[in-house]
């Protein structure tokens, strides 16, 4: 609902956030069931093991969902490139969704090249009809995966800072997934209107909005690159984010990260910063809105029943029988 209300035209279902399996394929469908004919949806295929990435990939054509991001199981140590190569192309090859292509350097396989995707596969996996884009942020990987295939598939980067270059040079037609919602509210949809500006050339326009988003946007990357280098997103200070602009908030499951109050003060002076007004108070984000009352702390998603987690006595849920 919140990416509908932000005016994004799809949304990714970000699986791989603290859940069991059969919860993951429940959030998939419950995320496609919500979107209706209203607005796309992707799911990420990275799993703990190719059977189940087989087995979201099936739930998700079932399911409604419309792509996926196809990435690698974490615990994947392939020897040579033509091990990668057939593994991704057997999932390719077992569904009719459309697929984006996720060549992270994250997935340690520098020993096959050093940019850390083994990019000697690229052009044979671009070439299934189905495989419709690539998700690229590093601007050297995209620019060489670009040169490459981008005469076939959308190469596109998520990253915002690059957003005019890639779409004054390259034409890039999508971006994303990504947290957006750090940049812009509902009421002030700041990147969807500056990505729809500079499609339509309205290059002034469009950087004006730019340059306006700084002082959020150096919070945002401070904030982010400590922990994507380390191959995670802080899962829990993106839902913040969110929470800050309408969204529910709450704590995945553990082991999830914690934000700290001078993080999400950054957070709401960014904010302030552009023109948004940031939700209060902090205390609803812990619990979520839905389950929040006003009075004390409940827990976090997950984590148990979300009243009585602090207060007078025992919850009644740890109290002895």
């Amino acid at each position: 609902r919140m990416a509908k209300a932000h005016g994004f035209f799809s949304t990714l279902a970000a699986t791989e956030t603290g859940m069991t399996f059969e919860e993951q394929k429940r959030f998939v469908t419950i995320v496609a069931e919500e979107a209706g004919e209203d607005i796309l949806v992707s799911t990420t295929l990275l799993m703990d093991s190719f059977e189940q990435q087989a087995a979201m990939l099936a739930h998700a054509q079932t399911a409604g969902v419309d792509a996926v991001l196809l990435g690698l199981p974490a615990n994947f140590y392939p020897r040579t490139s033509k091990e990668v190569l057939d593994a991704l192309a057997a999932l390719i090859e077992s569904t009719e969704l459309a697929v984006v292509l996720y060549p992270s350097p994250h997935f340690n396989l520098q020993r096959l090249h050093p940019s850390g995707y083994p990019l000697d596969i690229l052009e044979a996996l671009a070439a299934f009809d189905n495989v419709v884009g690539i998700k690229c942020g590093e601007m050297a990987l995209f620019e060489e995966c670009h040169r490459r295939v981008g005469a076939t598939v959308q190469v596109q980067t998520p990253v915002e800072r690059s957003l005019p270059n890639a779409v004054l040079r390259y034409g890039q037609q999508w971006m994303g997934a990504g947290c957006y919602e750090v940049l812009q509210s509902p009421e002030k949809p700041y990147v969807v209107d500056m990505f729809r500006l500079l499609r339509e050339r309205k290059v002034d326009a469009a950087m004006e909005i730019y340059w306006r988003l700084t002082p959020a946007r150096v919070t945002f990357e401070e904030q982010f690159n400590k922990t994507v280098m380390l191959g995670t997103y802080n899962w829990t200070l993106q839902k913040y984010y969110q929470w800050c602009v309408g969204g529910n908030g709450g704590f995945t499951r553990q082991p999830a990260m914690k934000p700290h109050q001078h993080e999400m003060e950054a957070t709401k002076m960014g904010f302030r910063m552009i023109g948004i007004t940031p939700r209060q108070p902090d205390a609803e984000f812990y619990t979520g809105r839905t389950f929040f009352t006003g009075e004390g702390t409940g827990t976090a998603a997950g984590g148990g029943p979300p009243a009585g987690a602090m207060g007078d006595g025992p919850p009644p849920w740890l109290a002895k029988p």
